[in-house]
């Protein structure tokens, strides 16, 4: 029973200790995955499936907790449908997200942080008096009257998420919700919300 109970103990330090890396240590992690995302505002729209690639660079602070920031390029916008507009809105971002990571158990990481975004392009489909067209979508004239949409240059959003980790490789799962207003069309405000599966491979590097 002695020698059961041991075991069964060494397995849990092991298991607990399965994504713990040395305090102090840093750590790159290149990543790649794919995206979904929305936006808020619209009556009727659909999420753009897209592409993010990245890497993030990481510190291990405590046994149990790390920080990290990254550089993330990411597909996002909407497929909408309303009054002013009928089709896809793509809003691509180079996204900065800074996480804080607490290792929990069995190789799973828990995440929070804040996350600027800054704006790369912003295309998309506009109903122009009642002709369609594409165009960049930032200044796009969408009535009669000359109302126009503004793409915010930078947005802010929240992600929070959950990983992990087993032989360096990461699974990432997050939801990045938007705090800040993304584009702004009449009265209206859009924010982003933005669902990321990616897969990396983390290098330590001290």
């Amino acid at each position: 029973m002695k020698k059961f109970l041991a075991i069964v103990g060494l397995a849990l330090t092991c298991i607990s200790g399965f994504a713990q890396n040395e305090v102090g240590s840093l750590f790159v992690t290149p990543k790649i995955g794919l995206s979904a995302a929305n936006m808020s505002t619209f009556d009727k729209s659909d999420y753009r499936l897209g592409f993010t690639a990245g890497a993030e660079l990481g510190y291990q602070v405590i046994p149990d907790f790390s920080v990290s920031i990254a550089a993330m390029y990411s597909q996002q916008g909407t497929s909408a449908n309303s009054d002013w507009s009928d089709g896809k809105i793509k809003l691509d971002y180079i996204n900065i997200p800074i996480i804080a990571n607490y290792y929990w158990d069995y190789g799973i990481t828990l995440k929070v942080g804040l996350e600027p975004g800054i704006n790369l392009s912003a295309k998309g489909t506009v109903n122009a008096n009642g002709q369609k067209r594409d165009c960049d979508l930032d200044g796009a004239v969408i009535d009669q009257w000359g109302n126009a949409i503004l793409v915010k240059p930078v947005v802010v959003a929240l992600p929070v998420g959950i990983s992990y980790e087993k032989n360096n490789l990461v699974f990432d799962l997050r939801y990045n919700i938007g705090l800040t207003e993304a584009l702004k069309f009449n009265n209206n405000r859009a924010t982003n919300f933005v669902f990321q599966l990616t897969l990396g491979y983390k290098l330590p590097i001290k």
